[in-house]
Order: structure tokens, then sequence, then C-alpha cells
């Protein structure tokens, strides 16, 4: 089997000696060896390179210094200068079990997949890091691009990873190879560990904003950036009729005459112009795209009756029995209840976190950490959702 299958593993390095050395040495411990370990080197110092040159190594070791770049350029390089056959993904952070590359040949040797995809569980040691994991990955294993296995020709045939953007390209790259010829398959078992989730609540913050905001204009999570849209449309739907009262009317410098004008106006030049996009440029109407934007505007327009509704139905009538005290502030609070109970309990419960871990309060915790991320990603969501049809012209005008 070794003389058959010949496998360079490609790893991106940045800036992190002390994880490269322990996932090579994990790589010397496979049950089947690989045949090279390729590492593109992104760093700003020269500590990979040094210990690459001291590094006792049963399997060869190929070091590639590069520029500045993204992990997927520097995966792509890697391929690129792959001696054998068959490619295997990792990065630095990401440590195999002892029988990952065993059992996935052995995967590919008696079945016809010719893609396997990696399956990853993150790891939780601190006490911020378990709130953390708790909130957005669980304790399950996801699929990833990491620990993935393909022939190199395939790779390169498929169009290689997305480049030129710091998060989402792996997201794409399978849901492409999935949509083709490839014959794929994402093991149920647990294959890898992901070792480095933030260990500062600012730190997340940052990386899950600043990830979103890169991964935003590709064609990936669409679902998830129009629900974000339709919750950031209907808190605008809230907050900007009442800003002017908010701010202290005209003798504010915060006052804005017309707003809600302004606010509908602008409302409507999005939804016409992001409608000629797809209807002009892209000639083709999805179905989803309408029923997306069907879906945020009864959501907006149901916030906005909420809001009006005293006015409207019951005339400010205070006897009259459709007349409903602190309707807005009811709404806005089931609202946040709402998301509370699902990013604190449901989400996960779903994703197996000990139950004993989240009762009798942690999973409160949980649902505001969860809550707060949202927060976070959410520019970036929306952002995508707004600029994915230009995103898609612009592309077209490039080919």
């Amino acid at each position: 089997m070794k003389d058959k299958f010949r496998v360079s593993v490609v790893i991106p390095v940045l800036n992190d000696a002390v994880s490269t050395k322990e996932v090579i040495s994990s790589l010397n411990q496979q049950a089947f060896l690989p045949s090279e370990i390729i590492l593109v080197d992104s760093s700003e110092n020269n500590e990979v390179e040094t210990l690459v040159k001291d590094l006792d190594s049963r399997v060869p070791v190929v070091y590639k210094r590069i520029g500045q770049a993204f992990p997927y350029e520097a995966t792509n390089r890697g391929a690129e200068l792959a001696n054998y056959e068959w490619l295997a993904f990792l990065d630095v952070t990401t440590i195999p079990k002892r029988t990952w590359l065993k059992d996935y040949i052995e995967t590919i040797k008696n079945t016809d997949k010719e893609v396997i995809f990696g399956v990853t569980q993150y790891v939780a040691n601190t006490r911020f890091q378990k709130v953390l994991r708790a909130s957005t990955y669980g304790a399950i294993g996801h699929e990833t691009a990491p620990g993935s296995l393909m022939k190199k020709k395939d790779f390169i045939d498929s169009g290689k990873i997305i480049e030129g953007v710091r998060s989402g390209g792996d997201i794409e790259w399978r849901e492409r190879i999935k949509a083709s010829k490839y014959k794929d398959k994402t093991p149920k078992k647990i294959y890898l560990t992901y070792s480095a989730l933030p260990t500062h609540f600012f730190s997340a913050m940052r990386k899950f904003f600043i990830y979103q905001m890169h991964g935003a204009t590709l064609n990936i999570q669409n679902t998830v950036k129009d629900i974000y849209l339709g919750l950031a449309l209907i808190l605008s739907a809230i907050i900007i009729p009442k800003w002017n009262s908010l701010v202290g009317w005209e003798k504010s410098p915060l006052y804005m005459p017309n707003i809600t004008k302004i606010y509908l106006s602008a409302l409507v030049v999005l939804f016409i112009s992001t409608l000629l996009v797809n209807r002009v440029f892209l000639k083709k109407i999805s179905n989803s795209f309408f029923s997306n934007i069907l879906k945020t505007l009864i959501f907006l327009f149901f916030s906005f009756s909420v809001y009006k509704w005293n006015a409207v139905i019951a005339g400010w009538v205070e006897d009259s029995v459709w007349y409903v005290p602190n309707i807005t502030k009811i709404y806005i609070g089931s609202l946040l209840i709402a998301s509370l109970v699902y990013r604190g309990l449901y989400f996960p419960l779903k994703h197996e976190v000990n139950r004993e871990y989240l009762f009798p309060f942690k999973w409160i915790e949980v649902g505001f950490m969860g809550l707060l991320f949202d927060l976070a990603k959410s520019p970036g969501y929306l952002i995508g959702s707004i600029l994915i049809p230009y995103k898609r012209v612009k592309s077209m005008k490039k080919n």
C-alpha cells in the first residue's frame, strides 16, 4: 500500500514554530507514514525555518518560504510543490489522530470515493474557551478542509481553493467539490483536533468580525447571511422611526429631518438595485433570492406593525381592547429571550455539549456569549447579503 499510495501533506505556517513542531511530530507517529511534509511558510520571522533545519523527522520535510499570504494561497502553493500523487491537508493547529491517513487510504482503496474531507473537533482548555466552544462549535466533529485527502491532479483541476480571502475559502472549496464530478465522503468518526481557540473575549470578537468580513462576499452560508440581514432590518425598523425622539428632536446634533422617509426610500433602492443586478446582469432569477427577500420584508413589516400597533389599531386609547402596553419593549424582549434560549440551550445541546456543563445556570452565560459573537459576525454577514450579486457581476466581467 505504501508503494501505491504516496502522500504529500501540505501545511501552511504563520509565526508558529511550537505548533509546527507538534504537528510534524504527530505525522511522524502516523500508522501510515506520508512520503513528505510540505511546509509553506508566510511567517514574519525565521523561527519556523530554524526549526526545520534542526528537526529530526522520519518523514522528509520540504520547506518553502513565501511572502505574505493567506492560508489558502499558501496551501495552493504547497499543492503545486507536491512530488506525489496524493495530497493531504493540515494546518499547524490541527493535530491528526494516529490512524488518520491509514483509515482514509483504506477507504479510498476499498470504495469508489475520490475525496475524503477532514472531521475536526474543537478542543477547549481554559474557562473562556469552554464557553466559547459551547456557544459556537460544540463538542461534535465538523467537516473541514484540514484533514482532507485527494489526488493532486484532481485538486489542481478543480480550481484549488479560492484565493484573496482570509476565511470562507475552505467552505467554498468543499461545496464546489461536492457539486462537481468527484465522489466525496465525510467520515462519521472524528480524526482531528483543533487546539487554537481564542483565549480572550476581545480576541475572539476580533477574529469573528475579521473572518466574516473576508468571507462575506463568497457565495456560502447564504441562509445565515439572509437571517442576519432580516434581523438587522427588523432592529432598524424599530429604532430608526424613533431616532429623533430618542436623541431629543431638533435640539440634538444627532437630529435627522425626514429620517423615516429616507430610511424607507433606501430600502426600496436597495431592493430594486439588488433585483436589477440579478435580473439584468446575471440573467437568472434565483427562487431562493426572492424567497429570502420576501421573508425579510415580511419580518420588516411585521416589526413595523408592532411598533405602530397602538397608534394605528388602538388609536392610543388605553382603555381599548386592542391597546397593548409596552408592546415594542415586549416584542424586543421576546426576540432577545428567544435568541438567548436558542444560543444557550438549543444550539449547545444539539451540538452535544454536556448537559451537566450547561445546567443549572451556565447556559445563560453561554447564550449571552453567543449573542455577542453574533453581533461581531453580523456586519460581515450583512455586507455579504448585500454584495453577493455585485461580487458575481465583478467576477463575470473578469472572466
